[in-house]
Parts: C-alpha cells; structure tokens; sequence
C-alpha cells in the first residue's frame, strides 16, 4: 500500500460528511429509543470533476486507474476550505503522547490568544500508524500563557500522535481510500484537436481509520 498526493486540480463539486458508528435500540413495546455511541466516526468525500480534457483528463484517469481500487491511499483535503478563522500563530505540536477521543492537548502556539482556533477550522496530524488524521474544531479554543491549547474536534483521533508531532494547519488533509474497487469516468467523444474529448469524474472517498 502506497499513499499517493492527490493532483493539484480542483473539483467541480465537493461532498462532505461525517459518519458517526451510532447503533440506535428500540424498545418493541414502548417505542422507547436508546442510542450508543462506538469508536469509528469518519469522514466520507465525494468529487466530482467536469468536462476535464487533454492534461488535466490524463492525469486524473492515470490516478483514479493508480490507486488500484482501494489497495492504495490518497492525501485528500477540503477543496471548499479556504483558511482558518481564528488567529493561529506560533508552531502548534501534540503535547504528550499516547492521547484520545475528542480533545487534544497543543503546544507551541502563540501565548494568551483568544479564539487561536475557531469551531469550523481544520488541522491534522500524523498518527502513530503512519496516517494523516484530518479533524474538525467543534468550539473556538484560547492558548493560555505559555502556548498550551486544549482543542475538541471530530471525528475522534482513530491512533494516537506522538508527542510534539507537528499540527498541520495550512491544507490539512486526511488519509482516504476509494470507497469501491472501481475507477471509471464517462467521456464525450470528438476526435478533432478543435473539439476535444471531455471526461466527467465521480470519486467516492472514505477516511481509513485503521
């Protein structure tokens, strides 16, 4: 398995979702519904590309062929993010290994910032299986004193980072797969170099958590 950097062309449309592994229980005699929540909440994508041709239709039938159904890994980011809200600053790292859920401990940023994150903004790590884990901020955080940040996001960190592993906070991607064994586009045939063939591209993306 090899994890491959997306190509630099921008989807047309761009899918988001966060899948939560909630199991619900209904009672058969009172209609009564308990919910119980289980590790394994992810991020799904969708892309889709439209009338690509010559350069960029080459090369995304050469990846989508590439990535060998889902066998290999590919390095996704929200195409529709265009920066963080809050101030950042500093150089972020994890602070103190082995740590889970829904929270993570932060050093390194700039001292006594107000909303150094926003809810909404992304970052990501590297986790101790060799994966990229891309999270979301679920309510504006503050560094303290001495650049400490404590953050809550989701989905949940599927493997602990190591200690001071770095914060990446400037296109933060996430380690995905195809979510089928299938790559496939739809073209419109031409055949003239006035009037190229165009490709139209489906991709369905789900986050590996393992």
């Amino acid at each position: 398995m090899t994890t491959y950097t997306f190509p630099a062309i921008a989807p047309n449309t761009s899918d988001l979702k966060i899948v939560s592994n909630v199991r619900a229980f209904v009672s058969p005699l009172t209609g009564y519904t308990q919910t119980a929540s289980r590790q394994g909440t992810r991020w799904e994508m969708a892309h889709g590309f439209t009338s690509l041709e010559g350069q960029e239709r080459a090369i995304m039938k050469a990846f989508t062929a590439r990535m060998n159904g889902n066998v290999h890994r590919a390095l996704i980011y929200d195409h529709s993010y265009h920066g963080a809200r809050g101030a950042l600053g500093g150089t972020p790292l994890v602070d103190g290994a082995a740590q889970t859920g829904e929270t993570l401990d932060i050093k390194g940023m700039s001292n006594n910032v107000t909303g150094i994150f926003k809810a909404g903004d992304y970052f990501s790590f590297l986790n101790a299986n060799g994966n990229y884990e891309l999270k979301m901020i679920l309510t504006d955080a503050n560094s303290n004193g001495t650049g400490l940040v404590t953050v809550t996001f989701s989905p949940e960190i599927h493997h602990s980072p190591a200690d001071e592993a770095t914060i990446v906070t400037t296109n933060p991607a996430g380690t995905f797969m195809l979510a089928t064994a299938e790559a496939a586009w739809s073209n419109r045939p031409a055949g003239n170099a006035t009037n190229p063939i165009h490709s139209d591209f489906s991709i369905d993306w789900i986050e590996d958590i393992a």
